[in-house]
């Protein structure tokens, strides 16, 4: 298997989600961004979504999520 590493920004809100989940969860970092992505790819790849743009991605994102919209947290 061919690793890599990825690196992104958050902002101080979703950093502050993100450790509440780790708590929650009682998981690793490098597993919650994993099994995040997976869910998203899953999402993203089916047909009607592929469809949609980045604005109309955000929207049906959001409108399937438990917490806050994308940009109370950007």
């Amino acid at each position: 298997m061919n690793l890599h590493s990825v690196t992104f920004r958050c902002s101080a809100a979703q950093h502050e989600r993100l450790e509440q989940a780790l708590l929650h969860h009682k998981i690793t970092r490098t597993e919650f961004i994993l099994h995040a992505l997976e869910n998203f790819l899953d999402f993203a790849e089916q047909e009607e979504i592929k469809k949609l743009d980045l604005f109309e991605l955000v929207e049906q994102v959001d409108a399937g999520a438990e917490g806050p919209r994308f940009e109370e947290q950007a």
